[in-house]
């Protein structure tokens, strides 16, 4: 599933994905929605205040109401819930959700399953979500709340039909009901079956439904960048800036747009005005993107130039290697992978020793048996990325296997994805697309790099129609990360020709 088409794959938040929102507006209580339970008003009126601002993506101005919302009421379980949501750490994340723990024998049934599905979320527990999921929608059939929830499980799954089923039947019953409007947006623009005006009627809902909103306008900018309008986005991201001045968001969306337009140096000043609005790790992503630019202007000398520059830069943007470990892992990350394209390799080493110090950091935050095999896996596989570029096949597989062995005890169906790219990859390098293609169709379906390399597997078998359209899908993606950095240029060779 791709929530966020520009964030990257592994590590890079531990952010939920099933977000528990409620419908904009008045909630309502009983067996129609889940209860709120404070017997304060001021406590209520606040978490209400911050649940509207988290459900239109305005994440600052949430965590400063719910804090009021716990400052008011200190055995407020729903708060210290929302709370950990907005969290810019994993730390902090699992402070607040732990608060919400402890308080939950003062809270509803509907509240103790919520947050029963933030601690399952915390154990990559899919199966457990799944069955919370439809508890919450059989207790609460009639909430937009338990709607949502239960089709962004759904997504996951893979299960598109019943992801959209549901989030039609949330809009049936709240049509003002934003989560809802946006995740139809998404799931159109991005999953399959994709329907870019099935998509785009849904971003114009929303839109013509909160057009003060800045993240109505994003998520519109979002499904013409899927179109190949790309002008259309750029404009929609300058309204968002316009409605909403200290957005950084919109700026970063509007760098994209530029970056794929081919206007290298407004995107990146669209980055910079970015770093500077954002909060906390907000800033490293925004410079880590402006960095990317490098890369899709051919230049990867320079880009790792730059991430050398934000890795200098990390401390003046107020981030500290003791504590915001998130923010030095993905700059690391990004080093690491760009030092391995290079085949810089002794500078690639650093960069992954120095990466795998901090995942390991963020996972002792997490605390969870099963976060931390994930995470040991996911370094393994990093491994057999670096042998990989080597041409060091053996001990590249040896790494899978290791990947492999960290991951039997982690309850997912889906827990062998990362490795089955990596398989394939060292299957297409060895020259064998069709035990390639075995890998990769086991792979998630969803990543853009699975899409290339799959289509490299499809070419070397000499399934020429299924690869070129897989090629252009590739060549027109226009969401930036550093994978599809990598990538895209060699995408739209295949497509338009060198």
């Amino acid at each position: 599933m791709r929530r966020n088409p520009a964030v990257p794959a592994f590590l890079l938040s531990i952010s939920l994905l099933f977000i528990l929102m409620a419908g904009c507006g008045s909630s309502t209580s009983g067996d129609i929605d889940i209860p709120i339970t404070t017997e304060l008003q001021d406590a209520r009126s606040f978490f209400l205040q911050g649940r509207e601002a988290f459900d239109l993506e305005r994440r600052d101005e949430a965590r400063t109401h719910f804090d009021q919302a716990i400052e008011a009421d200190s055995t407020f379980a729903l708060a210290y819930l929302y709370r950990s949501l907005c969290a810019e750490s994993p730390g902090e994340q699992n402070f607040y959700a732990d608060l919400a723990v402890q308080h939950v024998a003062g809270a509803s049934d509907g509240e103790a399953l919520l947050i029963d599905l933030r601690e399952a979320e915390i154990q990559r527990d899919l199966d457990r979500r799944a069955l919370l999921a439809r508890r919450l929608k059989a207790r609460y059939p009639r909430s937009p709340r338990a709607l949502y929830l239960y089709a962004q499980v759904q997504a996951e799954k893979q299960d598109v039909y019943a992801e959209r089923t549901a989030l039609e039947t949330a809009l049936d019953i709240n049509g003002l009901f934003a989560p809802a409007l946006r995740a139809m947006a998404n799931s159109y623009a991005f999953e399959n079956p994709q329907n870019l005006r099935e998509a785009e009627r849904f971003a114009r809902r929303y839109v013509n439904l909160y057009p003060d909103q800045a993240d109505a306008h994003i998520v519109l900018g979002d499904v013409y960048r899927a179109d190949m309008q790309l002008e259309n986005a750029r404009g929609e991201y300058t309204q968002a800036a316009i409605v909403d001045r200290d957005s950084y968001i919109a700026y970063v969306k509007r760098g994209h747009a530029q970056t794929f337009i081919g206007l290298y140096n407004d995107a990146r000043r669209d980055y910079a005005q970015a770093t500077e609005l954002g909060i906390g790790p907000a800033k490293a992503q925004s410079a880590h993107y402006r960095t990317l630019t490098w890369i899709y202007a051919g230049d990867l000398p320079r880009a790792i130039e730059e991430n050398e520059a934000v890795l200098h830069t990390l401390p003046l943007l107020g981030l500290d290697a003791g504590k915001d470990f998130q923010s030095y892992y993905n700059t690391w990350y990004n080093r690491f992978l760009m030092c391995t394209e290079a085949k810089r390799f002794p500078e690639a080493e650093e960069a992954l020793r120095q990466c795998s110090q901090f995942a390991r950091r963020i996972a002792e935050q997490v605390e969870s048996q099963s976060y931390t095999r994930t995470t040991e896996s996911e370094i393994a596989l990093l491994e057999g990325r670096l042998a990989l570029a080597r041409g060091e096949f053996i001990a590249a597989s040896g790494h899978t296997d290791r990947a492999v062995d960290f991951l039997r005890p982690v309850r997912s169906a889906r827990k062998r994805e990362n490795t089955e790219l990596l398989l394939g990859r060292i299957q297409l390098a060895l020259g064998n697309p069709a035990r390639a293609l075995d890998h990769l169709i086991e792979a998630n379906q969803d990543l853009i790099q699975v899409k290339f390399y799959h289509a490299l597997a499809l070419e070397g078998i000499g399934r020429n129609t299924e690869a070129e359209s897989l090629f252009r899908e590739v060549a027109h993606w226009n969401f930036s990360d550093i994978e599809y950095a990598f990538i895209r240029e060699r995408a739209m060779a295949r497509v338009y020709g060198p």
